[in-house]
């Protein structure tokens, strides 16, 4: 599994505080799609470094009105290319790939599509994006310009990716696919242990309104604290904002519920079922 040093080593010119917060979610979706040999390692970190500009930026900078009437990217309606900006760290551009991934993972990023900007949504993106194009096979097979292409549409930057990708050669070790097994288990299983005595809190009374992003007090903060004792990361600091809403999302898609980012009457007994 990728450590800290060796992500500072492949992108020098990543902020420590982003590195920080960043990686578990970079190791958790490598985990999760299977980007878990020293090959598919190297190729998927070269490509997020030059995309994302060392992870520097989550969001196009642009406004996204170039992409305004674009129906190969599903933009039909008025707003679409604002609302459906390049987003996460390979960037996710337009209507219909929001539907599409949104879809897969189970997250309504059709009506909350600044959440693919969050590194709870964003890097699991990525790791979808990455396995469902077979960039895993084509990283096995060594066929770098083939993952451009797919990634890219043509071969833009491609010196630069060529560059992190030998980089990544030289800094990861080829041990780290079974480093990863061996540390997800172990992770599993204190997580699991960690989470039992959450699973036995008794939930507290419904707040009597919904819970969405602007709202705060003490009803959000038992909340917080709630997700964060099932897995999640985020502040406490009963203020809900993005990174919360991110979070809610996230939990209402594993349970199957409207993944809207507002916690009403079934998300919240969802969350001490």
């Amino acid at each position: 599994m990728i450590t800290d040093d060796e992500l500072k080593q492949v992108m020098p010119n990543c902020p420590a505080t982003k590195r920080t917060d960043y990686l578990p979610f970079i190791q958790q979706a490598m985990q999760e799609f299977e980007i878990a040999n020293y090959l598919r390692e190297t190729a998927f970190l070269a490509q997020l470094a030059h995309e994302s500009a060392e992870l520097r930026y989550m969001e196009e900078i642009a406004s996204g009105a170039a992409y305004e009437g674009r129906r190969d990217l599903g933009n039909t309606q008025p707003g679409d290319g604002k609302r459906y900006k390049g987003r996460g760290p390979i960037q996710l551009t337009g209507r219909a790939n929001y539907q599409k991934f949104g879809g897969l993972l189970g997250l309504d990023l059709i009506n909350n599509p600044e959440i693919a900007a969050t590194k709870e949504v964003g890097f699991r993106i990525a790791g979808l994006f990455w396995k469902s194009h077979g960039l895993n096979e084509f990283a096995d097979q060594q066929q770098f310009e083939t993952i451009t292409r797919r990634i890219n549409g043509g071969l833009n930057g491609q010196a630069d990716r060529v560059m992190y990708y030998e980089r990544a050669k030289r800094v990861l070790s080829k041990d780290d696919s079974a480093d990863a097994g061996s540390a997800t288990s172990s992770a599993a299983a204190g997580a699991a242990t960690a989470a039992q005595p959450a699973l036995d809190t008794q939930a507290p009374p419904y707040p009597g309104h919904p819970l969405r992003q602007g709202s705060v007090g003490d009803d959000v903060r038992a909340m917080q604290q709630r997700l964060s004792d099932l897995g999640n990361t985020l502040s406490v600091d009963g203020n809900f904002g993005p990174g919360t809403k991110a979070a809610v999302v996230s939990f209402q898609g594993s349970k199957g519920l409207s993944a809207d980012g507002v916690v009403g009457p079934a998300t919240w007994a969802a969350l001490w079922a």
